[in-house]
């Protein structure tokens, strides 16, 4: 089993535009709509605080599949707000209030998790993927996390608790959560 996901882990770039930030190498769809958010540097703040979490954790993982070491909620964006709220370590609620279409929330998974091993919740409801992008924090050109996009605009609501979970691919065991309350 081993062998083949280290074939997902090296195979996974192939198709995809690269755009590198800050020493972070992002590997987009050829038309992600998120590319001009991260060529202006939207995420470099998020980007930083999980090649933090990489580093500090990258000492006692095998290269080959990476468990989830780390989840983050990066931002929250919305039609209210007028754009995205970037979120701090250790947030426990948003700044602002939210809402409107588009709802949207960015989280971080450090590690091999993501896809349909990822989960997500807004105010007891279940979000949707909107896209996960592979984030490759070492520079090797393979990745070491993802970047996932949720929306939350369905059924709507305005405030509420969004909480998400990243299992990891190879151990079902080992997963983070993390949550929010978005005003």
């Amino acid at each position: 089993m081993e062998s083949h996901l280290q074939q997902i882990v090296t195979l996974y770039p192939e198709g995809k535009e690269k755009i590198t930030r800050n020493g972070v190498n992002i590997f987009l769809e050829p038309n992600s709509p998120n590319k001009e958010k991260i060529i202006r540097g939207d995420f470099d703040k998020a980007l930083e605080r999980m090649k933090k979490g990489y580093k500090e954790n990258s000492k006692i993982q095998s290269k080959a599949v990476p468990l989830v070491t780390q989840v983050l909620i990066l931002d929250v964006c919305s039609e209210k707000y007028g754009g995205c709220e970037y979120i701090n370590d250790n947030q426990t609620e948003t700044a602002y209030d939210h809402g409107g279409v588009p709802f949207q929330v960015n989280t971080g998974v450090v590690g091999y998790g993501s896809g349909s091993y990822d989960r997500a919740k807004f105010a007891g409801n279940e979000a949707v993927q909107l896209y996960s992008e592979g984030v490759d924090l070492s520079g090797d050109n393979i990745v070491d996390g993802f970047i996932d996009y949720w929306d939350i605009s369905k059924p709507s609501n305005a405030s509420g608790t969004f909480e998400f979970t990243a299992t990891s691919i190879n151990n079902a065991a080992v997963s983070k959560s993390t949550s929010i309350y978005i005003k």
